[in-house]
């Protein structure tokens, strides 16, 4: 793998980011399992690359068109492909859903309006936030772009995000501020959790509209040096919330904003040499996506009925096992569905990437 500084920025080729999207989906695996206390800060970096990532390759294609019909048309087919891949994994993970949810209990009129409600601002099947969360994004921002300036939009965003951090590792600093509790379970009561939904996205999904119609370029040594000042100031930003027990979840840090943007854009204007096929790590980073946390959950339950006590001195081994056996499931399951898909009358299996 070579870094070789280009002149265009992230138009040689995409195969680096296809490469960057499955050791993401690992690095998300390593979240949902906590297998590492220490690396979780810089797990964190995979969500907010995932969005600018799905937003730039969007917008990079919406600027190759000339008229608003075939954009609406790309917008159009962008969003029934995120939400056959939604269907595919909602159908799949059905019974695991079902149970986590608990939705067998009480299967009333209001279990309809719970689904509904979880498909657009929550979870369904686990992790699938993410999809609908993209989706309703590249949406307003599509929409919005039409009338409101770029600025604006990355204000709004920055101020979404900032809500989700207060929202999670600062939430109970937060909570002496006058009105702030009430306000957020309102929110929460119509919208769920914002660090789970569009909120979250908004301002990435704009960072990444900006950078495919825009030929914007640092140099690698300025880049380099805010990746480090700002891995530096994320793990500072962990000790400070972690030692002053403000934490809520620590799923949004205020230095995970630039420090994201700055390994996007290092990773974006360099071409990177792979020698993988990289068309194939892409399709199973998405299978991974959808597939690791239901499968996860299950995992660390039966480890925990079955081995009871498990630790080596203080450090718990369940989470290391789940991790390590529910990466072994996924990229098994990545191999049985590539293989599938092409036999015939298992071409609808494509729709799991």
């Amino acid at each position: 793998m070579r870094l070789q500084e280009s002149n265009r920025y992230v138009s040689v080729d995409g195969d680096r980011f296809d490469v960057l999207k499955f050791i993401l989906a690992v690095f998300i695996l390593g979240i949902h399992t906590d297998v590492s206390f220490t690396l979780k800060p810089v797990f964190r970096l995979a969500v907010p690359l995932f969005f600018m990532m799905t937003s730039y390759f969007f917008f990079l294609k919406q600027a190759r068109l000339d008229s608003l019909r075939d954009k609406r048309h790309q917008l159009k087919n962008y969003c029934l492909r995120i939400l056959k891949l939604y269907l595919f994994w909602f159908i799949v993970l059905l019974p695991l859903t079902v149970y986590y949810h608990k939705w067998y209990v009480d299967p009333g009129p209001g279990l309809l309006l719970d689904v509904v409600h979880s498909f657009l601002f929550g979870n369904t099947f686990k992790a699938s936030w993410f999809l609908m969360a993209s989706l309703l994004c590249i949406v307003l921002v599509w929409y919005l772009s039409r009338w409101v300036k770029t600025g604006m939009m990355l204000a709004l965003g920055v101020v979404l995000y900032c809500y989700c951090c207060l929202t999670t590792n600062y939430y109970h600093l937060c909570e002496g501020i006058p009105g702030f509790t009430e306000f957020n379970d309102g929110y929460v009561t119509l919208f769920k959790d914002p660090y789970h939904s569009f909120p979250v996205a908004f301002a990435f999904v704009v960072i990444g509209k900006y950078l495919a119609e825009h030929s914007v370029t640092v140099s690698n040594r300025v880049l380099g040096w805010v990746i480090t000042v700002c891995l530096v100031l994320l793990y500072a930003e962990q000790h400070m919330v972690v030692s002053n027990h403000w934490v809520s979840r620590d799923d949004c840090f205020f230095s995970l904003l630039p420090m994201s943007v700055g390994l996007f854009m290092l990773i974006g204007q360099n071409h990177v040499r792979v020698g993988v096929n990289a068309v194939k790590l892409r399709k199973c980073s998405t299978i991974i996506f959808c597939s690791h946390y239901s499968l996860a959950v299950l995992i660390l339950h039966l480890l925990r009925s079955s081995m009871p006590g498990l630790r080596v001195g203080t450090y718990d081994l369940f989470n290391l096992l789940t991790f390590v056996i529910t990466l072994l499931l996924c990229l098994g399951l990545c191999e049985l569905l590539l293989w599938l898909e092409k036999r015939e009358h298992f071409a609808w299996i494509k729709y799991c990437h």
